[in-house]
């Protein structure tokens, strides 16, 4: 790999992936406090479930970014998760137009081969990759209930449909509601949320980041190298930076 990138290369939108997370994740806070307390909506915040679909839609990006970060930063990680994974499907078109330097983009054209809207897939993403899984059982759980709501609101308008009611084991007493009722995310639940999606990014760039600096391959670059920097800017976050055991 050649030495004249600059850190902000390696990814998306030039900024390291938990730190852009950060800033949407406090773009949307401020979103919702906003409309808190509202006098033309007192029952309800307006802006908490359309910043929970946000959110949810940034902390899947997230996941993807910090992907394509470590792969392009480690390309060799790619034998290993090719012999798991079978052999990515890129298109010639898509290196030619990298006109040159596809190497230090493969990542970003390998993470968009995958699909990370569920805990399973992106604990197996990660475990394939760098051989970490972020979720428990307890957090896949809370995840799988979070993208559930979201898809209710995205799809059903918020309205409880059968497949939710057979999958969560509601009461008979709700199943009343199918069709008729609505999930409702207040201010207090939409920040119940943003807290466990924030909490999974920091555990996730924790993990991912030991696992990186745990490999050969960094422990071999010099102490100046422009990917040594970019892997610690992978923990920089608004006010410090993040540490690792």
């Amino acid at each position: 790999m050649r030495d004249s990138y600059k850190t902000y290369d390696f990814f998306t939108g030039k900024i390291a992936p938990f730190l852009l997370f950060e800033m949407e994740y406090h773009s949307l806070f401020y979103v919702v406090e906003n409309h808190k307390n509202d006098r033309f909506y007192p029952e309800i915040n307006p802006a908490s479930q359309v910043a929970s679909i946000g959110l949810l839609a940034y902390f899947e990006a997230f996941c993807k970014h910090q992907f394509a970060a470590i792969v392009n930063l480690f390309p060799s990680l790619i034998a290993e998760f090719s012999c798991k994974r079978g052999e990515p499907k890129i298109e010639f078109s898509t290196i030619v137009s990298f006109k040159g330097e596809f190497e230090k983009n493969i990542g970003f054209a390998l993470a968009e081969n995958y699909d990370f809207g569920t805990s399973k897939a992106i604990n197996g993403l990660f475990k394939d990759l760098l051989l970490v899984t972020p979720f428990n059982m307890k957090e896949q759980k809370v995840f799988d209930e979070i993208v559930f709501c979201r898809n209710l609101l995205v799809h059903h308008g918020g309205f409880y449909t059968l497949q939710y009611l057979k999958k969560n084991s509601i009461s008979e007493e709700l199943k009343k509601s199918v069709f008729k009722d609505a999930i409702k995310i207040d201010t207090a639940k939409y920040h119940e949320i943003s807290d466990f999606l924030f909490e999974m990014a920091i555990k996730i760039a924790r993990q991912t980041v030991k696992a990186a600096k745990n490999l050969d391959e960094f422990k071999s670059l010099p102490k100046d190298s422009e990917r040594r920097s970019a892997v610690d800017e992978l923990l920089q976050a608004i006010y410090d930076t993040m540490e690792i055991d």
